[in-house]
């Protein structure tokens, strides 16, 4: 189901899509927070991130339910990490972002089968691919031309249809 029709239901109160929204999300969410603070306290957060979704939909989330998760959980990880506090003090202290949703672009990704995609950011050169997933989750954008050579490979297999598309 796509993330802006998740978050509809989540504002709704719908619990169902909450629980699907953490089988989508979840493990996503938790191998990013366990490469930031380890394994011991990643499913803290993760849980502390749902429960911010949940919690205040209006604030914390948006059609673009798949980022705005991602990134509560990189903030409240990093917040973890620097500041020594446990998950739910660092999320007292995390403040909402807006993440307006660009109508011009199609939600290409989201139709993508996550594996292939994943395999193919593993085939770029070097250490690209991490670098790029790197670089998205901190925000960087044009700043390196291995980066940027990286990003548009991915853009040029999405736009040519070489990356397998999710079953309806």
């Amino acid at each position: 189901m796509p993330s802006r029709d998740l978050f509809q239901r989540i504002v709704e109160g719908d619990e169902i899509a909450l629980r699907d929204a953490f089988r989508g999300y979840g493990a996503t969410a938790r191998e990013l927070a366990r490469r930031i603070v380890g394994p011991v306290q990643a499913d803290e957060i993760v849980e502390e991130a749902f429960l911010l979704i949940w919690s205040e939909p209006e604030h914390w989330a948006s059609p673009a339910l798949d980022v705005h998760i991602l990134r509560i959980v990189r903030d409240l990880s990093l917040a973890v990490r620097r500041r020594g506090v446990t998950p739910e003090v660092a999320a007292r202290d995390l403040q909402p972002f807006p993440i307006t949703p660009d109508a011009a672009l199609p939600d290409v990704v989201h139709d993508l089968e996550h594996d292939e995609l994943q395999r193919a950011t593993l085939r770029l050169p070097g250490a690209q691919g991490r670098r790029l997933e790197d670089a998205w989750f901190d925000d960087l954008r044009g700043e390196d031309e291995p980066l940027n050579a990286a990003l548009e490979t991915i853009v040029e297999d999405i736009r040519s249809g070489r990356l397998s598309k999710r079953a309806p």
